[in-house]
């Protein structure tokens, strides 16, 4: 039997976040969270141990806590070396956006569909100036992101 085939609804009070989670989400995320669920409702479970010690899902189980919601979950069994691994594949496998990408889709959204900018911007977890930017044709090539010289974010310890 898959661990989907069983979704119970759970407090959210009653699920514990586990103490390794590398993921981290900045407060405009939270926010677009908590519009995807109440727009669209929960599409996805709380992924959680027999203890309730979650595997994923901790962001939307914040978010539920504060609002007093209950979560659905999906119970299991795995050893906590697993689950941790499991933590890990699932962070990693959801990906990052390509600009190039974003930009497209933005495009047709206002374009084919002439969704209004500000819904789109609230929609995404972006703001009218980065609607904007993504707007624009050849804006990448524009900006000369290839010949931009970055800082550096951290450096090796001699």
């Amino acid at each position: 039997m898959n661990p989907i085939e069983n979704i119970v609804w759970l407090d959210a009070g009653t699920l514990i976040a586990n103490d390794y989670n590398p993921n981290h989400v900045l407060t405009e995320e939270l926010e677009l969270i908590k519009f995807s669920i109440l727009k669209n409702g929960w599409i996805q479970p709380i992924l959680i141990t027999k203890e309730n010690v979650i595997i994923d899902g901790f962001h939307r189980t914040t978010l539920a806590k504060i609002n007093h919601w209950k979560v659905p979950c999906c119970v299991i069994d795995v050893s906590e070396q697993e689950r941790m691994l499991l933590t890990i594949r699932i962070n990693r496998a959801k990906g990052t956006h390509i600009a190039y990408k974003m930009s497209d889709i933005v495009k047709k959204l206002i374009g084919k569909h002439k969704m209004d900018k500000k819904y789109l911007a609230q929609a995404i977890g972006a703001t009218i100036r980065e609607i904007d930017l993504l707007l624009q044709e050849d804006v990448f090539q524009k900006l000369k992101i290839k010949d931009h010289v970055y800082s550096k974010a951290w450096e090796v310890k001699k």
